[in-house]
């Protein structure tokens, strides 16, 4: 059993050595070439001259020696001309501004390599001309510092004397020094990527300067899907995820780092257990069968798990919501794409990146326990309801259901109570280190990063542990070859505890050890619990175990055949293998009655992808641009599994690794091919940079259909307009960004497992002539022909606005998705021979509004101070179930829950409606034979008395029958997020709080973690107000010893909406001045808190998970950021 635990142990303890021996051997390798790593700095370099009168050679040579680097010059530079110091004390750009420019003398970086070149004639007569002019006119010197908003030092900006020759730039230190004639005159401070700032001089001698960017010249790229356009440019919905924001949720749950970060895109816990995933669902469900998962789209290529990234690699993340940003990825994107962009290597020195953080976990409930004496009381009033008369209340005694629960009786009487929440849960500890090295020149990029992350579990035997590499290469041929490879390895373990969370209902007076300690089998006094067995126990005789690894490589290459026609060839393997296995010990609850069962399943996947890509700009001026894009996909992905089952084992040494050694085991194995090809285009046209035009067509073929259903056809298009450039809106001068845009489309979904118009068939042995033969059976699934693609069409109304130079900027959006020949299982008749049959019957309807806005309150000084607010409002609404009635009109599925003009996921229920207080209310009442159906009452009269449950009789026709039921929506009216960041001089301090509201749920703590699903008086649970006839409560029914207390269901049905402050983290990043004093390049120390703060009426552990799914747990953080 513990076997596959030691082997992947080992190996994950081997790749936690090789981490660390790397990271050490990076670090003494950068202490080691310090003069390499800091080479960007170098224009700060101190060095020493000599004092006397020295030859130009000799002061290269000096500043050589000092500095590291190394001069090249031409013959025409005369080396013997002599040089007198001023000071002795330069740096390196002192020495090339203030001693060889005036020798006429200029020069310029490559690498660590400065090149000398002797200045034209022309330029310097120029330059002693000017020259002569300033030192006849000098009247005073003015100094002075331009630093960035962040409080760094700007190198290079260019200072200049409006409406003159003067100028200077400043040095490493973002100083500039410059001297200024008499009169009134003008500072013009200009650097790329920044706003130009002007500033009168006065009577001072210091200006200091804080340049801001310049968002339009720094516009940023988004990626859309085979190549990337400029913001200002989109035409379709799409979300761009803020990376600070995101990475400030330490996890490798990728999904729960961008919840909030973009409106429409709603995102739920699955399980917080380790190694544990969530869901994504981009503007509501729309697929029953089919699957609602977004499709990933790593660096360009497909991918299936947006938890295979490691977050520390990730560049950007952008979300594409509507048909015409989809419809490119046709035949995969009807549930919406998100686009992840990992780091790339930069030219420039080797850097090297180092982030590790440790995390603690606990989880906290919002609602209070029985405590010890309060149950014992609960107990007494739930015998006393069992027996009227029998037992009267004695606060000296109490009765525990019988001589089996002695041990109960003498437990409480000692004092002796066990708390199971401490008993079973742990803290839980996070740690994840991750080591990159990026670099590269203008032939060569490269970016690499290793990571390994552990995680332990809040219960005894659950952790995850997992080990990830990346590299990233581009390689440039020539002027017109380059070609991209990317590779990415990653492996994991994981350990499941064998419990749910209904532990903590466990009477306090039963504890999980004898008197010497030792673990017990059945705990003491149980004997009418369902959850007899010791929780401990079974955890320890049990083995849930998975390990997985994947392996992913991507290569590119790109010809420039013309200026403005290229050709991309994309290529794709992955590979994953899964393996899972579970062992219950002849020991466990679960294998004593088959001496040890074990399952083990085993599978694996490759995938195989090409692309041929032609981008062609046949137009391209100051009015017009067209860009045309044209793709042809062929994609394969073959599936195999293996599934083992075993009883009846000699011994428990080997765990599921000895499932051969079991007497009765069965093997099932299955494969599968599915594959897709695909033909695109899609045409942009840019006219004025006023109107936008998209058109997108993409047809593809899947072969999960048959021969006449295979191909599907997915059009789109767009357009956006650019008020605010029109001519009537220049002069608004507030308006910094106005746009509409405008879409329509439709894009398909695939998701069907393969073979499903042509039928399986099962593995079905029967005996014949004594003998046990093999065989087979057609399966329970009736195959259909017909089957084709769920096709989702899209119209979207968005605006995108910027005030204030954008000082506030949003987008607002209103969409509209309709989503035809929905799969859907529908249940078919025994006579047919089949259980079920999938068909395209099924119609849905998404319809919402969202928003998202952010506002620079403060941008322009030292402290800085911004907002963003999201909001999405979705009504999802089901057409057609998938079932019709004889006249051939879509009718509800019952069965299935499948309500027409209700959303996809409703609760079909009954309501409480408070408590009878008179065992006469309750006799009368519609819920029995008084109510009007004595042959077939809903409710037995032995159980209609006072402290029963009242349903309420919806309809008023004096008869509870499911005529009373009602439909209730599982989905949020509304969710969204609010987020600040506040930076001061490197510090920042940053909060996130998310909201779900108008959602409903059922609470398995009222109900189905109680007695057999029941609430009754064996188990502890939530403190709650139940009635007695001393406390007639309209809120819990009488608690119950032995018998049901009917409909206690109905009071699990609970508002699950809640305000949670997600995120609260303050970091500090050190000042890189001082860094560079120790070799450093970046240094950042943060610490962060997670789910700090939950607000809800909903009584568990989360509002938003089951308990038996594991929910989200209170974390703390502190994490450090390194960069060389």
């Amino acid at each position: 059993m513990k076997k596959r635990t030691e082997s992947l142990n080992y190996v994950l303890k081997l790749m936690k050595i090789s981490f660390y021996q790397f990271l050490l051997a990076i670090i003494c390798g950068s202490m080691s070439f310090a003069h390499d790593l800091h080479a960007q700095n170098y224009l700060a370099r101190k060095v020493q001259t000599a004092n006397a009168e020295s030859t130009l050679k000799e002061l290269l040579r000096q500043v050589e020696e000092q500095s590291g680097l190394k001069f090249v010059y031409s013959s025409k530079i005369n080396l013997n001309q002599t040089y007198t110091p001023e000071k002795r004390s330069l740096t390196v750009y002192d020495v090339l501004t203030e001693v060889l420019r005036p020798m006429g003398i200029d020069y310029e970086v490559f690498d660590q390599r400065i090149l000398l070149k002797k200045r034209k004639i022309s330029d310097l007569k120029r330059l002693d001309a000017v020259q002569e002019l300033q030192v006849a006119a000098v009247d005073r010197r003015i100094t002075g510092t331009v630093k960035d908003g962040k409080g760094e030092a700007l190198i290079g900006v260019t200072v200049t004397l409006k409406n003159t020759n003067r100028g200077t730039m400043t040095n490493a230190l973002g100083q500039y020094t410059l001297e200024v004639p008499e009169g009134d005159h003008t500072l013009v401070f200009t650097y790329i990527g920044y706003k130009r700032v002007e500033l009168p001089v006065g009577n001072a001698s210091i200006y200091d300067v804080v340049l801001e960017e310049d968002n339009q010249a720094l516009e940023e790229l988004i990626v859309v899907g085979y190549g990337t356009e400029k913001r200002s440019d989109l035409t379709g919905a799409l979300s761009k995820v803020d990376m600070d924001k995101a990475l400030a949720i330490p996890s490798t749950n990728v999904a729960e780092m961008i919840r909030g970060q973009a409106a429409g895109v709603q995102v739920t816990l699955g399980s917080a257990r380790p190694g544990g995933t969530s869901n994504i669902l981009i503007r509501g469900q729309k697929s029953i069968s089919g699957g609602n998962d977004p499709l990933i789209v790593l660096d360009g290529f497909p991918i299936d798990n947006i938890n295979d990234i490691n977050p520390d690699d990730i560049a950007s993340i952008e979300i594409l919501k509507d048909a015409s940003s989809q419809a490119i990825y046709g035949a995969r994107a009807a549930n919406g794409v998100i686009l992840v962009t990992t780091k790339r290597g930069k030219e420039g020195k080797m850097q090297v990146g180092v982030h590790t953080y440790y995390t603690t976990q606990r989880l906290t409930k919002n609602f209070e326990m029985f405590s010890p004496e309060e149950f014992a009381q609960y107990r007494r009033e739930a015998v006393r309801a069992n027996n009227p008369g029998g037992i009267e209340y004695s606060p000296d005694e109490v009765n525990f259901g019988g001589s089996a629960a002695a041990a109960e009786y003498i437990n409480y009487k000692a004092g002796n109570f066990a708390d199971w929440e401490k008993i079973m849960m742990r803290t839980a500890l996070t740690n994840s280190n991750t080591l990159n090295i990026s670099g590269g020149n203008e032939q060569t990029r490269i970016f690499s990063s290793l990571n390994y992350y552990t995680q332990t579990g809040l219960l005894p035997n659950s952790d995850y542990k997992r080990g990830a590499f990346r590299l990233n290469l581009n390689r440039k041929i020539n002027s017109k070859i380059d070609i991209d490879a990317n590779l990415n390895l990653a492996s994991d373990g994981q350990q499941r505890e064998s419990t749910s969370l209904d532990f903590i209902t466990i009477s306090p007076f039963m504890g999980p050890y004898d008197q010497d300690g030792n673990l017990v089998y059945r705990l003491a006094g149980a004997n009418a619990s369902s959850s007899t067995i010791n929780p401990l126990w079974n955890i320890r005789e049990a083995d849930n175990r998975t390990k997985s690894s994947y392996y992913n490589l991507n290569l590119a290459g790109n010809y420039r055949i013309l200026k403005n026609l290229t050709y991309r060839l994309n290529t794709l393997y992955n590979r994953k293998h899964v393996e899972d296995g579970t062992y219950r010990t002849r020991l466990h609850s679960e294998g004593v009655a088959t001496n040890g069962t074990a399952t083990l399943t085993n599978g694996s996947w490759e995938e195989y992808l090409i692309e041929n890509i032609i981008n062609y700009i046949p137009l391209e001026n100051e009015k017009h641009k067209l860009d045309m894009t044209f793709v042809q996909s062929v994609n394969q992905r073959d599936y195999t599994s293996t599934y083992v089952t075993g009883t009846q084992f000699p011994n428990d040494l080997l765990g599921f690794d000895g499932i051969t050694n079991a007497l009765n085991f069965k093997v099932q194995r299955n494969e599968a091919r599915k594959a897709l090809v695909g033909f695109l285009g899609r045409v942009r046209y840019n006219l004025l940079d006023k109107y936008l035009f998209t058109f997108t067509a993409r047809q593809d073929g899947a072969s999960v259909f048959a021969e006449s259903k295979k191909w599907g056809f997915f059009p789109a298009a767009a357009f956006a307009w650019k008020i605010h450039n029109e001519d009537f809106l220049q002069d608004a001068k507030n308006l910094s960004e106005l746009k509409l845009r405008l879409s329509y489309g439709s894009v398909g979904n695939q998701a069907l497992a393969a073979y499903q118009t042509l039928g399986l068939v099962n593995n079905n042995s029967y005996v014949f002539g004594g003998v046990l033969q093999g065989g087979n059976l057609p399966g329970g699934l009736l195959p259909n022909p017909d089957l084709t693609w769920e096709t989702t069409t899209t119209f979207n109304l968005g605006l995108d606005f910027g005030f204030l130079q954008n000082r506030i900027t949003g987008t607002v959006e209103y969409y509209d998705m309709h989503t035809r020949d929905l799969l859907t299982n529908i249940p078919l008749g025994g006579t047919s021979g089949f259980s079920s049959m999938i068909t395209n019957g099924g119609e849905v309807r998404n319809k919402g509004i969202e928003a998202l806005v952010t506002g620079h309150i403060l941008r322009d000084g030292p402290l800085k101070w911004s907002m963003t607010a999201s909001f999405t409002r979705n009504r999802n609404t089901l057409l057609k179930s998938g079932i019709v009635d004889e006249n051939g009109n879509p009718k509800d599925d019952i069965s299935s829950n499948r309500f027409i003009g209700h959303g996809v996921n409703v609760i079909y229920t009954k309501l409480f409606d408070g408590i009878f207080q008179t065992d006469e209310e309750a006799k009368n009442s519609p819920q029995g034979s008084k109510g009007g159906t004595i042959a077939n009452p809903f409710q037995s009269d032995a159980t209609l008395h006072a402290g029963a449950v009242r349903v309420k009789d919806v309809n008023g026709d004096g008869i509870i029958d499911i005529n009373d039921n009602v439909i209730i929506n599982t989905a949020p009216d509304w969710f969204g997020s609010i987020s600040t960041t506040l930076n001061y001089k490197g510090w920042e301090l940053m909060a996130d709080v998310y909201t779900v509201q108008g959602v409903m749920k059922y609470n398995p703590y009222l109900g189905q973690f109680n007695e057999g699903g029941y609430n009754t008086a064996v188990r502890n649970g939530i403190k709650r107000d139940y009635w007695t006839p001393e406390n007639p409560s309209n809120t819990y029914p009488r608690p119950n010893y032995s018998t049901k207390a009917a409909n206690v269901e109905l009071i699990g049905l609970a508002d699950a909406s809640y305000v949670r402050l997600r995120t609260l983290s303050l970091g500090y990043t050190l000042p890189k001045l001082a860094l560079r004093r120790i070799g450093m390049q970046t240094a950042k120390v943060y610490v962060n808190a997670n789910n700090l703060l939950t607000i809800t009426d909903y009584k568990s552990y989360s509002p938003e998970n089951n308990p038996n799914d594991f929910p989200d747990a209170k974390g703390f953080t502190v994490g450090l950021n390194l960069g060389f």
